[in-house]
């Protein structure tokens, strides 16, 4: 075994070909994700470029229209040279490399293949990951093994000298360590680690899950004998992909301690043996398509060669180590050994994770690692959390810029607050000496009422965010808001969970089914979303009934969606029997449509809002606001407030609030009802599910006897209304035009149980308006939701949570309030 000629890195050939040279703009351009912020977080998922997302679809798709077992046949060959790829990568053969679900996946079955015995000693470096380090941990506690942790020298890296001195003091089954840790820049001198293992004849397992990709990784000029990485970090493949690599005569000698199919061949009743290969450590269920995105990412790199990469991130890096050290009041806590792409800092006075959340309303995007991800190394070190940020080809010195000034301004808005609040210490202090504990009220904000508490607030405090209206898309962009560390505020001008808008009442109807793909992609985040409230809410907001929506075979703009199909009269009767449709008549089946739990969203959106920090304030009606340089400024009838981003989400009030809009939005007044049916019968769900159907007097729409109140139905159409005008009453008339047209299509219907009025905001189109105010872009607006945005709700509070961070959502574009000023803005 020979030593390389740097630690760490593989021997240079006689004549290295002439250094290459990285094209950021390229590698931008290739990667979507570059153009919605700054990002820093390589060492955790670095952004994929387009052909790896690309190889991952089109294998998906592949599946979809073939079957996973053809597909994965017709693409063998490509699934093949990724180990090829992959072995090239790491200077190991072919048959040394397996493919694995994550670096963790394959740590525990090369370790548990060493078959480690009471007494067996393993040589851990304090750099080790927390999954490694729990994972001996436990084989120690459950088997008797001797975890030994290796100290660090004054560089903070592993010191050789103790290294050498452990392996000399007794036989060892194992050394183990991290080429980089999670934790911190440090570069680990594995080069010299795995000579001194080699001449001890002890095995050398490498975790270069933080390496790959940004150092050049070379099994033997390393001397490591086992080697684990993934796929999610700086080699920019998918997450849920991972690497084994095993070297031979040590592979021989291993055994998986639960061999599968893949690895193995049953030849007897009771006998099995191994495939000579690495492929005895894999499974044989595997993720294909991610396998073919990781190759794709493999072959990128290899074009773009690892030395060129490791020069790129190391001196972006090196210039952020000095400019952030430069920064008062931030420290760099980079070991001396440090160097590649990755860089740790702590801000005085600040939580790390807090300075992760202000960063990321920047718009600059890295990570917290908290001492338990890396406990041997941060203990160690005395850090509780530390802030991570890591470089990769799609950065430069923009992203540099941008990351330094906002973690600069930071500093700046902590110094400014810590002197704030100690002049308000002293202030109180001398109020208190003089005999006056009353505080000073501030004339430019006016005395509230001793009847409703005031909107908290201090004079010159600033929220990150306001939100107004906390209907369903209101309470969601609140609860998001809340979520992610924002000081954010909450205000409602009736009392929480009123009627006079248009998120009131039991149930809402939720669909796939639409007449044009652009909603395609926002009805599949919906869906996501909402399987994300029910579990963080604990409830069951969703009952997916399926649904039929039916219209006159000659439509010219019929409703489809993913996973939706048309059916004839006779086919819909069989789905829900307690449905007819009229002569002439087809409709489209969504097997996933369903009904919302209305009442119980907002609750829901509002409790966890709360619970992470939102202030709510009711009755607090917002009589104007108006852009401050960079800052908002908000009157209610009770404070003025300022907030770096307004977020409106005021529904039938959304022209009053932005009157630009005024011209391109109409309210309308929509009756619905609750008919007499049995839940037992054929208007139950036994036979009926959600539905419309397009009829002369509009769309009708109506939910299945679930509630004990009966069959409800409305219809999608009313006349204008002034949402400041009181709301009567359905009137007979209507009820009756109601009545007339809910038995053409379900006649078992009995009477009217009950009614209820809202209100639509429409545009002309029927499409939403979220997006920045024309004019005005420190403000949000959500609105317009034209009678179908309930089922949108927690979707587009995330996006409007996107939108306030800094975050780009092209996916929105259609829904833009800039479609209604073609000519520019108003």
């Amino acid at each position: 075994m020979s030593a390389p000629v740097t630690a760490g890195t593989a021997a240079s050939p006689p004549n290295p070909p002439p250094p290459r040279t990285l094209n950021i703009a390229a590698e931008r351009a290739r990667t979507p994700g570059s153009f919605t912020g700054h990002h820093f977080n390589s060492a955790g998922a670095a952004l994929l470029a387009n052909g790896t997302v690309e190889a991952v679809i089109d294998h998906l798709r592949a599946e979809s229209l073939s079957g996973g077992y053809e597909a994965a046949k017709h693409a063998a060959p490509a699934l093949e040279a990724v180990y090829a790829r992959t072995a090239a990568l790491l200077g190991a053969r072919l048959e040394e490399v397996a493919l694995v679900e994550s670096a963790t996946a394959g740590w525990q079955r090369a370790v548990s293949a060493l078959r480690l015995r009471p007494g067996d000693r393993v040589l851990a470096a304090r750099s080790s990951y927390v999954s490694s380090a729990l994972h001996l941990l436990s084989v120690e506690r459950d088997h008797g093994v001797l975890v030994e942790l290796l100290p660090n020298g004054p560089d903070g890296a592993v010191d050789l000298e103790a290294l050498e001195a452990a392996l000399r003091a007794g036989p060892a089954a194992l050394v183990t360590a991290a080429h980089v840790p999670t934790s911190s820049g440090l570069v680990e001198p594995v080069a010299a680690i795995g000579v001194l293992a080699g001449a001890h004849g002890v095995p050398f397992l490498l975790d270069a899950t933080q390496s790959l990709g940004q150092l050049p990784v070379d099994m033997g000029a390393i001397g490591c004998d086992l080697l684990i990485g993934t796929g999610r970090k700086f080699l920019r493949g998918p997450r849920g992909t991972g690497l084994l690599a095993v070297r031979r005569p040590l592979l021989d000698r291993l055994a998986p301690e639960a061999p599968d199919v893949r690895g193995a061949r049953w030849t007897a009743e009771r006998s099995w043996e191994l495939v000579p290969d690495a492929k005895r450590f894999e499974l044989w269920e595997a993720a294909h398509a991610l396998r073919l995105g990781l190759g794709a990412a493999l072959t990128d790199l290899s074009t773009l060669g690892v030395d060129t990469v490791a020069g790129h991130l190391a001196a972006l890096a090196a210039s952020l180590r000095e400019r952030l050290s430069a920064l008062p009041g931030v420290h760099v806590t980079d070991p001396p050994a440090a160097g590649g792409a990755i860089v740790t800092f702590v801000v005085d006075g600040m939580d790390a994770s807090d300075v992760q959340r202000q960063l990321a309303y920047r718009r600059v995007h890295l990570i917290a690692v908290p001492a338990g991800h890396g406990r041997w190394d941060m203990d160690h070190r005395g850090l509780t959390k530390v802030v991570r940020a890591s470089v990769h080809v799609y950065n430069d010195e923009d992203d540099l810029d941008a990351l330094v000034e906002a973690v600069r301004e930071i500093v700046c808005l902590q110094e400014r607050g810590t002197a704030s609040a100690a002049g308000r210490r002293e202030t109180e202090t001398g109020n208190t000496r003089r005999g006056n504990a009353e505080p000073k009220i501030d004339p430019a904000i006016p005395t509230p009422s001793p009847v409703t508490p005031p909107v908290p607030h201090t004079p010159h405090h600033s929220y990150d965010a306001i939100v107004v209206g906390l209907g369903v898309h209101g309470s969601a962009a609140l609860r998001h808001l809340a979520a992610r560390g924002l000081d954010v505020l909450g205000l409602e001008q009736y009392g929480l969970h009123h009627d006079l808008g248009s998120s009131h009442g039991a149930s809402r109807m939720i669909r796939r089914a639409y007449p044009h793909p652009d909603w395609d992609a926002l009805v599949d985040t919906a869906y996501r979303a909402w399987t994300e409230l029910e579990g963080a809410s604990k409830a069951q907001l969703l009952d997916l009934t399926g649904g039929l929506y039916a219209a006159p075979k000659d439509r010219p703009d019929p409703l489809r969606g993913p996973g939706c199909r048309q059916v004839d009269a006779e086919e819909a009767a069989r789905i829900f029997p307690g449905l007819q449709l009229p002569t002439g008549f087809s409709a489209v089946h969504d097997p996933r449509a369903g009904i919302i739990d209305a009442r119980e969203t907002l609750r829901a959106q509002l409790t966890l809002a709360e619970r992470s920090g939102a202030h709510l304030h009711d009755h607090a009606p917002v009589l104007g606001w108006e852009p401050d340089g960079d800052e908002v400024v908000v009157r209610t009838d009770k404070a003025v407030l300022r907030t770096r981003r307004l977020v409106l989400c005021t529904g039938p009030w959304t022209a009053a609030q932005v009157p630009s809009l005024a011209p391109h939005l109409t309210v309308t007044r929509i009756v619905n009802a609750y008919f007499a049916a049995d839940p037992a019968g054929p208007l139950g769900p036994s036979g009926l599910g959600s539905f419309s159907v397009d009829l002369p007097q509009g769309l009708l729409y109506g939910f299945p006897a679930t509630d004990g109140r009966g069959l409800k139905a409305g219809l999608d159409s009313g006349p204008p209304w002034d949402p400041q005008a009181p709301r009567p009453e359905a009137t007979a008339d209507e009820l009756a035009l109601l009545t007339e047209a809910l038995a053409q299509v379900v006649p078992g219907a009995g009477p009217v149980t009950e009614s209820l009025t809202c209100l639509y905001t429409m545009t002309a189109d029927r499409r939403f308006v979220v997006g920045e105010v024309p004019g005005a872009p420190q403000v949000l607006v959500a609105s317009a939701c034209s009678g179908h945005g309930f089922k949108f709700g927690p979707a587009i509070g995330e996006a409007l949570a996107d939108l306030v961070c800094g975050i780009a959502r092209p996916d929105l574009d259609f829904l833009s309030p800039a479609r209604l000023f073609p000519g520019g803005t108003p």
